[in-house]
């Protein structure tokens, strides 16, 4: 290979080792964690309270990237300092559109923002009629993976001023493609009381489809009928993908994508100090000339 090509040959490799350093540095780069907001109503009534549940968030890893803080705006110009809890609760004082937000913080001060729209509506006529909330939506296993049979567990709130004596809950999974299945349908019954709660299982279903999911539970046909119509609740579900097996007791060997790029950068560099500092092989020798050269002194003149 001639010098030129050779010195070609090496630039060629030392950009290769800086790009390969530099995705590797950029792959390290801690990401902040994925906030999610789910409410108890998105349309409420003035002087409601309503519930805000960031529990959902998802952490960048499970070290120091694990969500630690909370802080909440309401939209009104209220809101919540940085707090530990993931749960919020206001009640807004005048009919309004506004947008509410949660933004969460890691372990390494990163931080992500959630919002969700809400239709603040002016205060129902105080008639004696039930009004079934859903408070809290829970799952077991709360982190489930692909193949997993997952339980969901709501909790209805009676905040009307007349007991509830039966009702239906619909549970919907609409999966990260944006696909809504069907889960199942519940009857509640037994009463509910004013400022009572009361638990309803869903039917259990199977974890599919990497990603987040989010869990529809819709409290409709109340008995009697309630002036403020059907409640829904929203829950992130954050379904991981099933781990292999391995025929040893320990984890399964992987390497960080960091690590290879590092190693990927060292071998182009050492290709091209192999290039620019190897010696170029020697010729093979000319052959002598057929006639000696004469290397006898000239003749003296004149003789």
């Amino acid at each position: 290979m001639h010098a030129a090509l050779r010195r070609q040959a090496a630039i060629a490799c030392v950009v290769w080792a800086v790009v390969f350093s530099a995705l590797a540095a950029a792959y390290a780069l801690p990401s902040g964690p994925d906030a999610v907001v789910a409410v108890s109503d998105a349309t409420p009534y003035v002087g409601q309270a309503v519930r805000f549940d960031a529990s959902g968030s998802v952490a960048h890893d499970k070290g120091n990237g694990a969500v630690v803080a909370y802080r909440f705006a309401f939209g009104d110009g209220s809101g919540t300092g940085w707090q530990s809890s993931a749960i919020a609760e206001h009640a807004y004082a005048a009919p309004a559109h506004v947008t509410a937000n949660v933004t969460v913080q890691d372990g390494r001060g990163l931080e992500g923002t959630a919002s969700v729209r809400l239709e603040v509506r002016p205060v129902v006529p105080s008639v004696p009629t039930p009004d079934l909330r859903p408070i809290q939506l829970a799952f077991w296993p709360s982190a489930p993976r692909t193949g997993d049979v997952v339980t969901a567990t709501l909790t209805v709130l009676n905040e009307g001023n007349e007991t509830a004596v039966s009702a239906a809950v619909r549970f919907l999974d609409v999966r990260p493609d944006g696909n809504t299945t069907w889960i199942g349908n519940v009857s509640l019954t037994g009463g509910i009381a004013p400022a009572a709660s009361a638990s309803v299982v869903a039917p259990s279903f199977s974890a599919e489809d990497v990603g987040n999911h989010t869990i529809r539970a819709i409290v409709a046909d109340v008995q009697p009928t309630q002036a403020t119509g059907s409640h829904e609740l929203r829950a992130i579900l954050v379904v991981s993908a099933q781990g292999g097996t391995t025929t040893n007791s320990g984890p399964p060997l992987s390497i960080p994508p960091v690590a290879l790029g590092l190693a990927a950068a060292g071998a182009v560099s050492l290709a091209a100090a192999w290039l620019l500092l190897r010696r170029r092989p020697p010729g093979p020798l000319e052959p002598p000339p057929e006639t000696p050269q004469d290397r006898s002194p000239p003749p003296l003149w004149p003789p």
